[in-house]
């Protein structure tokens, strides 16, 4: 940490962040495979180092110079450190978290649950759509007819649904934001779920862990029918 607080320090001084200083302090970075906290503590002294040096650039310099520090620090993608977290019902911990994440989409969402009744849910998915989010979901047809199912309401909103017409059930319950966040676990989408059933959803950014996901649905969304 201390040699890559020295090269920005040095760069400034130099009034630009040169080709050669952005490919070592790149390398450094990527090498020290820095987790959220250091990254954050990193980034506070680069503003740190751009406040102490202020007069030594023009604002529009300075800007770049803390623009280009900053971008140095998202360069080594593949060491950032996931974040995996669980919750629980009975209670609205998992509803709530399921319509949070559904919420947070901002390109896809792509859900494959045996079941979905709750409402909430539910209107959240008709939601994401209609801002132009991209929802796919998979379920199984057994369940889209139950007292309750919200499947056919789904529908008709113009939300492409496929669903498995085995004699065997698709018993997935898991969902994909954005391709990069992936909500799984025992949690049926339903009212039961949140108000009685004890039940579980993990939600991860595991990279390797969501591309598998993602590989499973991009699978059953090939060989299933649509609703």
């Amino acid at each position: 940490m201390d040699k890559i607080i020295q090269l920005l320090e040095a760069s400034i001084i130099d009034n630009i962040l040169t080709s050669s200083e952005k490919k070592v302090l790149k390398k450094l970075i990527i090498e020290k495979q820095f987790n959220k906290r250091e990254r954050d503590f990193l980034r506070s002294k680069i503003f740190d180092i751009a406040k102490t040096n202020q007069e030594l650039l023009s604002k529009e310099n300075l800007i770049d110079w803390i623009e280009t520090a900053n971008k140095l620090t998202l360069s080594s993608n593949k060491y950032e450190t996931s974040e995996t977290y669980a919750h629980f019902s009975p209670g609205n911990s998992c509803r709530n978290t399921i319509i949070q994440k559904i919420k947070s989409a901002k390109d896809s969402v792509k859900i494959c649950v045996f079941t979905i009744s709750d409402d909430q849910i539910s209107q959240e998915i008709i939601t994401c759509h209609k801002r132009g989010v991209s929802v796919k979901l998979i379920t199984d047809n057994d369940k889209c007819f139950d007292l309750g199912s919200d499947i056919n309401r789904i529908e008709k909103k113009g939300i492409p649904v496929k669903i498995d017409s085995s004699p065997n059930h698709m018993h997935h319950k898991f969902c994909i934001i954005d391709k990069t966040t992936l909500i799984t676990g025992s949690y049926n989408w339903t009212r039961s779920a949140a108000e009685r059933n004890q039940e579980n959803i993990l939600v991860t950014t595991e990279k390797e862990v969501t591309k598998s996901y993602l590989r499973e649905f991009e699978k059953l969304w090939d060989n299933l029918t649509s609703y």
